[in-house]
């Protein structure tokens, strides 16, 4: 071979520079520890969990081996975007929508990104054929969905199967048989799994695995399915990862087994589809108000108030209500200023249980029925620029001052009651917002939230399901 002549000590130093570069690419993305692949292996023989280990192991080869295929001049692959149809998914930008909104029985990507604050690419990549899971002596029913978390940079790891459980199945006694058989698992001398308090959410489960790392188990059970979650984390000792955030995940797979798995308990849907989430169902309601009062298929579903930020996942019914009668839901608003309104009025009061101190909200719904276009159109454009100018300056009162925040989106307001002898300030969300129907306005207020930083999402939530009616 030829000798060239026009090297220099330049050239020499440019590429020693990036062989130095690619070296320490290499070793931030260590292969996994030794005694890790040994008990992966000794548990393959005896059980199987959700397959996750064997994605983070190849993810990490991946990961430290792309800078040498690169000198070859391979192509970079680029994530795809976000689509459950995909073999690999990558997170998508966050909207001002609820994700929950998106159909799927099993949390999406942006929500294991969100709940466990993932760092860097993630994703979610279906795992069929389906494999056997670690851990489980039987499973409960028929499997029908299993994926993967991964992130490119390495690291935690994640998955999820759900299973669809017989015709005659008690999902109660298939989630607890499922949970036992977890509590009891035994992968290796190094395996410590610790029961944590049930949750309203399910069965949660964390657990060591000496150098390999730690890790979180989740059995989720759902009207007719059972759903198995699992959290893998190469952090040793302690997992980055904490009880409150593995039980917000845990909480957003509830409420999906409960609004989209087999045989979902939500009303029956008779509207038409939202673009952006679930179809609005009809439900017979109490409306109160001056006669007569606009038809509760305009308003919410009481039931379709129920989630994991607004109740706990406790269900929601409508109810009388204190201020029945009253048409003014919101502070800073009197009877004596909606009088003034025309058109027709209605009131839907929210709860959970069946007493009066479940109550967490309300809905009204303003109607011009009116045959004329143009005077329909007016009565909204006015309903609503009269709303959004009365909550957003707020008021005072003879011993309390009320403040107003605006929301992330258009017309959506918290408003602060703060009480000058010291009391506990009261806080409620509220949003207006035009409907479907000509001349048709709602107001939605949530007056208490199980986890009031999710306050302007569940209103959101709220609002575009009104928008539909």
């Amino acid at each position: 071979m030829a000798e060239h002549d026009d090297w220099t000590a330049a050239d020499d130093a440019s590429l020693r520079a990036a062989l130095s570069s690619l070296r320490a690419d290499v070793e931030a993305a260590p292969l996994p520890d030794v005694r890790f692949v040994k008990a992966r292996g000794m548990a393959r023989r005896r059980r199987r969990f959700l397959t996750v280990g064997a994605a983070a192991a190849a993810a990490l080869v991946v990961a430290g081996t792309v800078g040498y295929t690169q000198l070859g001049g391979d192509p970079v692959l680029k994530p795809v975007p976000a689509d459950r149809s995909g073999t690999t998914t990558a997170a998508p930008s966050p909207t001002t929508t609820s994700s929950l909104d998106q159909p799927g029985a099993l949390p999406l990507l942006q929500e294991w990104t969100k709940a466990l604050d993932l760092k860097g690419t993630a994703r979610l990549t279906p795992v069929k054929p389906f494999e056997a899971v670690e851990c489980l002596d039987a499973e409960p029913g028929t499997k029908v969905q299993q994926e993967g978390i991964t992130l490119d940079a390495g690291g935690p790891s994640g998955g999820q199967v759900l299973f669809r459980l017989g015709k005659g199945t008690d999902p109660q006694t298939a989630a607890s048989g499922v949970a036992n058989d977890v509590s009891d698992c035994q992968v290796g001398p190094d395996f410590r799994i610790t029961a944590l308090d049930d949750t309203n959410a399910g069965s949660f489960y964390s657990y060591r695995a000496g150098a390999a790392g730690t890790g979180w188990l989740m059995v989720i059970q759902g009207p007719h399915d059972v759903a198995v979650l699992q959290i893998t984390d190469p952090t040793p000792t302690t997992s980055q990862f904490t009880v409150a955030q593995v039980t917000a995940l845990g909480e957003i797979a509830k409420e999906r087994l409960a609004r989209y798995g087999t045989g979902a308990t939500s009303p029956t849907p008779t509207s038409t589809t939202s673009p952006s989430g679930p179809k609005a169902a009809d439900e017979d309601m109490t409306v109160t108000g001056p006669g007569p009062v606009p038809s509760s298929r305009l308003f919410v579903a009481a039931t379709q108030w129920a989630s994991p930020g607004l109740t706990g996942g406790a269900r929601t019914s409508d109810g009388p209500g204190a201020l029945e009668g009253s048409t003014a839901v919101v502070s800073c608003e009197t009877d004596q200023q909606q009088s003034a309104i025309g058109g027709q009025v209605g009131v839907v009061s929210i709860r959970t249980g069946t007493g009066t101190t479940g109550y967490l909200g309300r809905q009204r719904v303003q109607l011009d029925d009116a045959t004329d276009t143009t005077v329909r159109e007016a009565y909204v454009s006015a309903r609503l620029a009269e709303a959004k100018s009365l909550y957003a300056k707020g008021c005072d009162g003879a011993n309390y001052t009320v403040r107003s925040t605006p929301g992330p989106t258009d017309g959506t307001f918290r408003l602060d009651t703060v009480f000058t002898d010291g009391s506990p300030t009261l806080s409620e969300w509220v949003g207006v917002t035009s409907q479907r129907t000509p001349g048709a306005v709602s107001t939605v207020v949530i007056t208490r939230a199980s986890h009031p930083d999710q306050g302007f999402a569940e209103l959101d939530r709220l609002l575009a399901l009104a928008r539909q009616k």
